[in-house]
């Protein structure tokens, strides 16, 4: 009959065991390593990637209804517009704004009419809407070029005014 191990002696066998094992990997560890490595790389510049993106994007929105909010109180100041949106955020690249932030008007009812017309005096419900178009843009450059994310983000809003 053989003797029962004490836990010391079952202890050195289990040791004994699990560094045979590691000892016969034969560099499998560093195979493994090489292929998800690559993955993961991608895996991490893709969220960084996105996390960009949406950032940019958040900024884009902010300014544009910063514009908006001097728009409504100075609807006719295009530059003014433009320099409060600039002065909002410290953007790097620099923002792109259109020639002009565009006009349309309509009647009550939904009518367009021109802006230089009133709706009372063609025979339309009162009072004029008036619609200003905001719109900026800004280059975007990804840490890698996947398809489906844009290299340029624009923010665009429309207010009314009465």
């Amino acid at each position: 009959m053989k003797a029962l191990r004490t836990p010391r002696q079952l202890y050195r066998v289990a040791i004994m065991h699990l560094g045979n094992m590691i000892g016969n990997m034969n560099g499998s560890v560093a195979a493994e390593f090489a292929l998800i490595a690559p993955v993961l790389v991608l895996l991490a510049a893709g969220v960084a990637d996105f996390g960009l993106l949406a950032d940019k994007s958040a900024g884009m929105a902010a300014t544009v209804r910063i514009g908006a909010e001097f728009a409504r109180i100075h609807p006719d100041d295009t530059s003014g517009i433009q320099n409060a949106m600039r002065s909002a955020m410290n953007f790097v690249p620099p923002l792109v704004f259109s020639g002009n932030f565009p006009r349309r008007c309509e009647c009550d009812d939904g009518t367009p009419i021109a802006c230089r017309e009133s709706c009372a005096t063609v025979g339309r419900p009162s009072p004029n809407r008036v619609f200003i178009r905001i719109t900026a843009n800004q280059s975007f450059t990804p840490i890698v070029a996947w398809p489906g994310i844009p290299t340029l983000v624009t923010g665009t809003t429309e207010i009314r005014l009465q």
